[in-house]
């Protein structure tokens, strides 16, 4: 009791916002009130707990609730799949001070996991005596039903947006799948899929996440976690064991002669660091729809107890964390555009379920971050994933990141990280991903600059920067006004932290006459402002700053510029696009002072993403 209420206090003094913003704290299922849970444990387990596999946690739920493990390893996945390799990372474990395998759901049918729960479901609902399905998608989901309709002999039909690329729009529809585009987002596209269910009654409408049959299918991949990961490691810490003791592997090759070989490549580029162990110590899940995180976790936490199921999203649509804080389910607006391969405005029931209960933290990470998580992915397995498929990458570095480090070069431990999807990436958007990543990975900064523009300065600046690289430099005469530059400089490899170099670059800046701001976290700047470098009108009373993500089809734009009216004067137009399905545009508007309310009311309606950047510093400072 006392503990209990130890704990108790222990949770209040954190509250939920601090815990997350660390990563660290008690995990969500501790949410559950800790007087049942210790009641529960004060019972003789024959009265707690029905026999199962394992020794692991159960759901605070009915003995109703579906035996996931049963499920599991009962499903028909295999009869279409095999299960994917458990890959080690040396790079990403050389750098990261731990041991890294990367479960590469990548090479699955449909090149994404989400083949494990559509064919489960197809399976079963086929046995039911249905012939045809309808979905709505974005893109991968789609792809994946396609792939087990046409598998199973069955019909299926995808309603994607408006705004799906048509290289996704393609792949499905070369899978056999009748493709409809309708609506301008998700929810549009799911009203239409379940109209058309409705109308043809032989057709069964399909949620491709919040259904126990998709969940248990997508479980058959913590299985395989499970069985894998010990069989993994086996191997590196004979061969650690062996090359401690004789210098050589235990088939007697040095180390440079095993060319080919996996420890080869692992003692290349960073062998193991010293005490790794053999147990797992976190999976790493995108959470997107979260049938793949809820189905994970069923099964490790009955098996594997001690290991954590960490949940990774994106910063700008973190449904999961916010379902898990509020305790129940939020429905949010459209979802992101980049990382939209895990897309969902709501969780389902079952999902919330599960999650609540046995997911121990969810980690936020940023577009950049992603990106890089993207390079480190190809870097060790030549495999390009999308944003989605890569983002559990990035939560396994965010969340080491607020981490002590381990004492003496100590491992820092094991995990697995979930390469989830490769089945949305176009080739478009590989270079938006490859500009960021070096901003993901803190090795290159961004700046904004104010200096004299006089004879010699650029020189003067040259000299200040030393011995950091420039990556890139924009400038534009302006002979009224102090010059504005934008400039990217790579860091050396040094002990300080982007920040502290940061700030001792502006100070040296400073000492010349330079003044500026790192500006490598403001969205605006990296998309846009670095383009627009010159030609500065001065402040303009009336004037509105508004970034867009437009959908990247015919006409997407016409919406927004048929709306301003004739005193809605356009200052400023810039457009870029990124590959993929959205194209992002920096607009200038004018005004009369009684029209801003009427301007904000069209915005609204015009159902895109937009940000209001008019006080954004950058604007302000290096704009105007």
């Amino acid at each position: 009791e006392r503990r209990s209420l130890r704990l108790m206090k222990l949770a209040r003094l954190r509250g939920p916002h601090r815990r997350i913003s660390s990563g660290a704290g008690l995990p969500y299922r501790i949410r559950v009130p800790l007087a049942k849970l210790q009641e529960r444990k004060n019972l003789p387990r024959e009265e707690t707990r029905a026999p199962a596999l394992g020794d692991g946690e159960q759901l605070e739920s009915m003995d109703s609730a579906p035996d996931y493990v049963r499920l599991a390893l009962t499903s028909r996945v295999y009869d279409l799949v095999t299960a994917s390799p458990l890959q080690y990372a040396p790079g990403l474990s050389h750098r990261l001070g731990a041991c890294v395998h990367f479960k590469r759901e990548d090479l699955l049918p449909s090149f994404s996991y989400k083949i494990r729960g559509a064919f489960n479901l197809l399976d079963s609902v086929r046995r039911e005596g249905a012939t045809s399905v309808v979905t709505y998608s974005v893109g991968g989901q789609g792809h994946s039903l396609a792939v087990a309709a046409s598998a199973l002999g069955m019909q299926a039909t995808i309603v994607l947006p408006e705004r799906t690329p048509r290289q996704r729009r393609s792949q499905i529809e070369r899978a056999g799948a009748n493709v409809v585009i309708h609506g301008s987002g998700l929810e549009d596209a799911k009203r239409e899929a379940q109209r058309l269910a409705r109308e043809d009654g032989g057709a069964v409408f399909c949620h491709l996440h919040d259904d126990v049959r998709v969940i248990s299918g997508n479980a058959t991949c913590g299985l395989e976690i499970v069985r894998q990961h010990s069989a993994a490691l086996d191997p590196l810490m004979q061969q650690k064991r062996d090359l401690g003791r004789t210098g050589r592997f235990s088939n007697g090759i040095a180390p440079h002669a095993m060319r080919g070989a996996a420890e080869a490549v692992a003692r290349a580029n960073g062998h193991l660091p010293p005490g790794t162990g053999q147990s797992l110590d976190a999976i790493f899940v995108c959470t997107g729809g979260g049938s793949l995180i809820a189905g994970v976790a069923a099964i490790v936490k009955q098996l594997m107890p001690g290991t954590k199921v960490i949940g990774v999203e994106p910063e700008e649509n973190n449904l999961m964390q916010r379902s898990l804080l509020a305790g129940h389910r939020p429905k949010l607006s459209e979802p992101s555009h980049f990382v939209d391969g895990a897309a969902v405005q709501q969780l389902g029931s079952e999902v919330f379920r599960l999650c609540d209960s046995l997911v121990d933290d969810v980690v936020t990470v940023s577009t950049d971050e992603i990106c890089a998580a993207v390079r480190d992915c190809f870097e060790d397995t030549r495999a390009m994933l999308e944003p989605a498929g890569a983002i559990s990458v990035a939560g396994l570095k965010r969340w080491l990141a607020t981490r002590p480090a381990a004492a003496g070069g100590a491992s820092r431990g094991n995990y697995v990280v979930i390469s989830s999807d490769a089945s949305c990436i176009e080739f478009d958007i590989l270079r938006f991903i490859s500009e960021r990543a070096s901003y993901g990975e803190q090795t290159e900064r961004l700046y904004a600059l104010k200096m004299p523009d006089r004879s010699g300065m650029f020189y003067e600046v040259y000299k200040a920067v030393q011995p950091r690289w420039v990556t890139e430099f924009i400038f534009r005469h302006e002979p009224s006004k102090d010059a504005v530059v934008y400039m990217s400089l790579e860091r050396p490899t040094t002990q300080e932290s982007a920040e502290e170099d940061s700030r001792a670059l502006l100070d040296d800046l400073r000492k010349i006459e330079v003044h500026g701001s790192d500006v490598t976290a403001n969205e605006m700047a990296k998309t846009h402002a670095r383009y627009l470098a010159g030609a500065r009108p001065g402040e303009m009373a009336g004037e509105r700053l508004i970034r867009f993500e437009f959908p990247e089809h015919s006409g997407s734009l016409a919406a927004f510029l048929s709306a301003l009216t004739p005193d809605m004067f356009l200052t400023l137009l810039h457009y870029r696009n990124h590959g993929g399905q959205v194209g992002k545009v920096l607009a200038g508007v004018k005004m009369p002072a009684n029209k801003h309310g009427d301007f904000d009311a069209m915005l609204d309606g015009l159902g895109v993403t937009y940000f209001d950047e008019t006080e954004n510093e950058v604007f302000k400072e290096y704009m105007a």
